[in-house]
């Protein structure tokens, strides 16, 4: 099935003797070249863009939430612990991707140096990808779905834009990638020993993003559904030595295992669980699978949200077909792999559950990588196929892709004929380092300075100015203010006289949030801060406290 034979080849990593008369050399198999050039030609297409200037890369791709993290990591390199502010402790951010970015905040005190490490760090871990990928596409079709899985993900606009976005969806999705590739290297000659790495190697995955306990579980109700349980203790004991010390931390000082930027970010979410808008978005954000992210064709599922659902559970029934499929094959592989295309249907159902209307993207990036391990293996599948059977499986192909298109040019159609230019938050905002420079020479040294949106305002600060998260996403109080509606009284308890935000959020304190307050401070707008299109004004204020 599907052309290759695992007990032949159980890697494609592997040398051939080539008998030439006499003499006789060995020469790398053609499909390790391949990839292997494919690999090279990603890893240039993501160093072409990390050379340009920091400003551009920032522009384009780095979302706000990014600076969170850095500064997270500037802190535990100096010595206050995981915060953003300099006093109140967080759990809200994705703790590999920081503790790896602490030495580098001993080398240097540049913030501009540091973010280019981090961009670096994570187009390595995405170059990494693609050659996993290829592993896991060549364990269960062969060398054309290798080759074809390494070289989509290698020109991935999602791959690259979640790279040198700076966050830790490529750090994450080489984990969960490499786990997979690991369950199964462990399961062709089991051991404790191999048990344990993959173990090692699954606590890392959950440091580098916690929704990869979704995987973990899948993989491991596999395993005991098919009746194996001797990889159970090694592997538990291995995992929970890598996340313990965290979870530990996290429940002692916090009381919590989990991010408390989950619940807070679950509060701030503007759609009820499994809204038909909300469905409609969360497959708008992934119907290009590894390519671009295609606006008008998200932009027609959120105009037709009854569409936009039934697209939602077709691709989620399919990908559970999918893995039930894989999950009853004999080979040890598939039954490992099958965890992927369930990982996709599992976090298409959390962040439908979840609420938000934006971010998808990059919480979604796995879907794409899944996506992208599917096709290969359906090319491979066409390829292998005799002539007879070719055609109608690429007129097939052909349908399946005309569907998608359609619903895209007619958008298309429509916006120009409006004359209209639509612009929503599915995706994260970028952009936001001029603005934090900006108001970094606004305020004066000594002061206290709130946002709503505050990674690059604390990142790019002066030493002397407290930078104070307000949405709570990196701050439980501010969190617990949100929750009773006390942010103003917030504010006023931590003398914050500076505000740097969206419009809408100022002038939200300056006309109800200072209202509730006695006596009533004065808001005085002092300019707008320049940002990129699409977003809304962002502004800088200062509060002026009475006495």
């Amino acid at each position: 099935m599907w052309g290759h034979d695992p007990a032949i080849a159980p890697t494609f990593v592997r040398w051939r003797v080539v008998s030439a008369g006499p003499t006789a050399g060995r020469r790398v198999d053609a499909s390790v070249i391949a990839i292997s050039c494919i690999t090279v030609v990603g890893f240039a297409l993501r160093l072409a863009v990390l050379v340009r200037p920091i400003e551009v890369i920032d522009r384009l791709f780095i979302p706000d939430d990014t600076y969170y993290t850095l500064t997270i990591a500037r802190s535990l390199a100096h010595g206050h612990g995981p915060t953003v502010d300099g006093s109140t402790l967080t759990s809200g951010f994705q703790p590999l991707l920081g503790f790896l970015m602490v030495p580098v905040f001993w080398l240097t005190h540049d913030p501009d140096t540091a973010l280019r490490v981090d961009l670096v760090l994570l187009v390595l871990a995405d170059t990494a990808t693609i050659v996993v990928l290829a592993w896991v596409a060549y364990r269960l079709a062969g060398r054309v779905a290798a080759i074809v899985a390494a070289g989509l993900w290698a020109i991935s606009p999602v791959a690259i834009s979640m790279a040198l976005g700076g966050l830790e969806t490529s750090l994450a999705i080489l984990c969960e990638l490499g786990l997979v590739a690991a369950w199964i290297w462990a399961g062709d000659r089991p051991t404790t020993r191999r048990w344990a790495i993959v173990g090692i190697i699954a606590g890392l995955a959950v440091l580098a993003r916690v929704d990869a306990v979704l995987l973990i579980a899948l993989l491991c109700a596999v395993e005991l559904w098919r009746n194996r349980r001797e990889w159970l203790l090694p592997f538990s004991a291995a995992a929970v030595l890598v996340v313990a010390p965290w979870w530990i931390w996290c429940t002692v000082e916090l009381g919590t295992p989990l991010p408390t930027s989950g619940q807070a970010a679950h509060e701030l979410a503007p759609l009820e669980p499994f809204a038909r808008e909300g469905l409609a978005q969360v497959t708008g954000a992934v119907a290009g699978g590894p390519f671009e992210v295609w606006q008008s064709l998200r932009q027609y599922l959120v105009d037709h949200p009854v569409f936009g659902m039934l697209a939602f559970w077709l691709t989620v029934g399919g990908l559970v077909a999918i893995a039930w499929l894989w999950a009853r094959r004999d080979r040890r592989a598939y039954a490992a792999a099958a965890a992927l295309p369930a990982f996709a249907a599992a976090l298409l159902l959390f962040y439908a559950w979840f609420g938000l209307s934006w971010y998808f993207t990059r919480y979604l990036a796995p879907v794409a990588c899944v996506a992208t391990l599917l096709i290969a293996m359906l090319v491979a599948r066409v390829a292998q196929s005799k002539s007879v059977r070719r055609a109608p499986a690429l007129g097939a192909l052909g349908l399946i892709a005309a569907v998608p298109l359609f619903a895209a040019l007619r958008a298309d159609v429509r916006s120009m004929r409006d004359n209209e230019r639509r612009e929503f938050a599915f995706d994260t905002i970028t952009g936001y380092r001029n603005a934090a420079r900006t108001v970094a020479s606004i305020v004066p040294s000594g002061s206290v300075l709130g946002a709503w949106q505050s990674g690059a305002f604390g990142f790019y600060a002066d030493d002397g100015v407290t930078v104070v998260n307000l949405d709570g996403v990196v701050n439980p109080d501010a969190a617990d203010a949100n929750r009773s509606d006390r942010l103003a009284f917030y504010i006023r308890d931590r003398r914050i006289d500076w505000l740097a935000d969206f419009q809408l959020n100022v002038v939200w304190f300056s006309l109800v949030g200072s209202g509730q307050l006695d006596p009533h401070p004065s808001v005085v707008t002092l300019q707008d801060v320049p940002q990129f299109p699409p977003l809304p004004r962002y502004e800088v204020a200062r509060i002026d406290w009475p006495g």
